[in-house]
């Protein structure tokens, strides 16, 4: 309840990045808080919904505050010891009651309180949060010319509100769980003074944190580092670099120089653990700054996976996924990490189905419709579902609304070895790059009634590194194991479509179709999922968009046709119409050929992108 009565004079004003900024109106007797509309000094009359609800036409804004603006955050424990995963994302610049120099400070929202005059030095005040998000902000006041924390009980000195105040407002985390926080903060001010009391309330909302999409321009490639220690803190790097490093590195600059990418790459230490596509996913929060621009951080999604061989309660995830907080938090840049830790009691959950969780299983479509920012899609299917915390997570943010489509048919299991996004030159300014088992299998049917028959079905590799030594294109059309895995994954593909076309409405005309060949594998009798598949030949739609009109896949080894490789240029072909450039990396030694399913190269690199050209998720679509 608002009570006001007494103080009619005190104003509040919340400079909390306020949604919209219509015309100064007369002050109402008794109000206390006024929401401004940026950073910029304009004053808004903010009325009582305005003020004691949120909604997207008028409300605070406040940034999670979970990146580390001066780098204080330690990667190692004392004496070069391992930190367990809690105490890695425990430290950020909202865990502690200090804002840490400039760039922190604009990271917090901005309130002040104009002048009283008037008051007593009797009188009292408090500015405190409800006691659900009590431990989910912090109240900072200028004091002496630096902020500090207001103490527990938020009070406020008669002085301050005579002269005026200065406040900065943090959110210490993100909405995880509605049911414990569903990201609000009630900031009342409270004031008595000679026997009155005078009470008012503006409630804020932290920004969500959004997943990046595949428009946004490609800044750096996140790779494997090539030393790869034994250990991601401390330990010797093994004594032989992976096979085909040097060649997917020597690639996937040129692709990236070719496209004006000139940065160079970020190392990331794996451990041996070279998927980097499936360590984090970038992600970003942001709030209108000064003159109502985006004021962002980055936000790096930790995987949630936890290995299948894991013993260690104190670091369950991914070792390869620890430089989220070890190496890329900083200025800027937060980490985060959720993931429900009793699965590690669970093994057989693990060992069969922890796959789901990698972040190579998540994606983003780009802005569409009432999905401005673009709109959440991952994969999973009943017991074959990534984290469910994670994906609770996500769903509370409120504003790309995920989407899970069946990935259960596929060996690993991951969205990113079917689908991927790329700029084009269409009504949407997007298109779907989507691998199609039947244009594969067609166009080895097309050459080999052209007389092509008798040609390799895998050309440039060394044939002891392929699964069927020097295999023709007409033995492999009769091979069972391609047979059915083309028709196992166009089923899958086909129902996931069917899914993202009644979700999201992504007709055909949407899609860029290029050519794949699957394979069936074969799976112990045991083991509690059949009829799964893997890609036989690189797969172009486990690509990466530039966001430049460039598109980086693997190179494909398929037949020739007028001595050029048959699945490269049906797939330069298709992307050409929408405007997109391929550029081919080599990969089959060190993702493709990998293990059982292997993998390509979303699967081995993840990006840092250019969030200049985001849209504003406050604005209506």
């Amino acid at each position: 309840m608002i009570i006001r009565s007494g103080v009619t004079a005190l104003m509040a004003i919340a400079a909390l990045a306020a949604l919209t900024a219509p015309a100064p109106a007369e002050e109402a007797p008794g109000t206390l808080l006024r929401v401004d509309a940026g950073r910029d000094g304009t004053l808004s009359a903010a009325d009582d919904a305005g003020r004691a609800t949120w909604t997207s036409g008028r409300g605070a804004i406040m940034l999670p505050n979970l990146d580390d603006d001066t780098s204080r955050c330690p990667a190692t424990g004392s004496s070069g010891a391992r930190l367990t995963d809690a105490a890695l994302a425990a430290c950020h610049d909202a865990a502690d009651a200090v804002v840490n120099g400039a760039a922190d400070l604009a990271d917090l929202a901005p309130m002040r309180l104009l002048p009283v005059p008037g008051t007593t030095d009797s009188a009292r005040a408090t500015l405190t949060p409800d006691p659900r998000s009590r431990d989910k902000v912090r109240v900072f006041i200028e004091r002496d010319g630096r902020y500090v924390a207001l103490g527990a009980d938020g009070a406020v000195r008669p002085g301050e509100l005579r002269d005026g105040a200065k406040f900065a407002v943090e959110a210490r985390d993100i909405v995880r769980d509605p049911a414990v926080w569903a990201g609000f903060s009630d900031l009342t001010l409270t004031v008595t003074d000679q026997g009155k009391i005078s009470t008012d309330r503006v409630r804020l909302k932290v920004a969500p944190v959004l997943f990046q999409h595949d428009l946004l321009p490609l800044r750096r490639a996140v790779v494997a580092d090539p030393a790869q220690p034994a250990s991601l803190e401390g330990g010797e790097a093994p004594g032989e670099p992976s096979p085909g490093a040097a060649e997917y590195r020597r690639d996937l600059r040129r692709g990236l120089d070719a496209e004006g990418l000139n940065r160079p790459f970020v190392e990331s230490p794996a451990g041996g653990d070279q998927w980097m596509g499936d360590m984090f996913k970038a992600g970003y929060a942001s709030m209108p700054g000064p003159g109502g621009r985006e004021h962002r951080i980055t936000v790096n999604l930790r995987s949630p996976a936890i290995m299948p061989d894991s013993t260690d309660r104190d670091r369950p995830l991914r070792d390869a996924s620890r430089p989220v907080f070890t190496m890329m938090r900083g200025k800027d840049v937060a980490g985060i990490q959720e993931f429900d830790a009793t699965r590690i009691d669970r093994p057989d959950d693990n060992l069969y189905y922890g796959s789901a969780s990698s972040s190579g299983n998540f994606g983003t479509i780009p802005p569409h419709g009432k999905y401005p920012t673009g709109r959440i899609v991952y994969g999973g299917s009943g017991k074959f579902s990534p984290d469910s915390d994670f994906t609770r997570m996500l769903a509370a943010q409120g504003r790309q609304d995920p989407i899970a489509v069946d990935t259960s048919w596929l060996g690993v299991g991951h969205l990113d070895e079917f689908l991927h996004f790329v700029p084009a030159k269409n009504g949407r300014g997007w298109a779907a790059v989507v691998a199609d088992p039947r244009m594969g299998m067609d166009l080895l049917e097309k050459l080999a009634a052209g007389g092509g028959g008798g040609q390799r079905l895998v050309e440039g590799v060394d044939p002891q590194k392929t699964d069927d030594p020097n295999i023709t294109v007409a033995e492999a059309l009769r091979k069972p194991e391609l047979q059915e895995g083309v028709r196992l994954a166009s089923q899958g593909i086909d129902g996931a479509l069917r899914r993202l076309r009644e979700q999201a409405g992504i007709t055909e005309q949407d899609i860029i179709r290029i050519p794949a060949l699957f394979k069936k594998l074969d799976i112990p009798a045991d083991y509690p999922r059949e009829n799964l598949v893997a890609t036989y030949l690189p797969n172009a739609a486990n690509g990466i968009s530039t966001g430049t009109g460039g598109y980086l896949a693997p190179a494909q080894h398929s037949p020739r046709t007028g001595g050029k490789d048959l699945f490269e240029l049906t797939t330069e072909r298709a992307l050409a119409q929408a405007g997109v450039r391929v550029r081919w990396i080599e990969d089959w030694e060190y993702s493709h050929n990998v293990g059982t399913v292997g993998g390509d190269i979303h699967c081995v690199t993840n990006v840092q992108r250019d969030l200049s050209g985001t849209a504003p998720w406050w604005k209506p679509a």
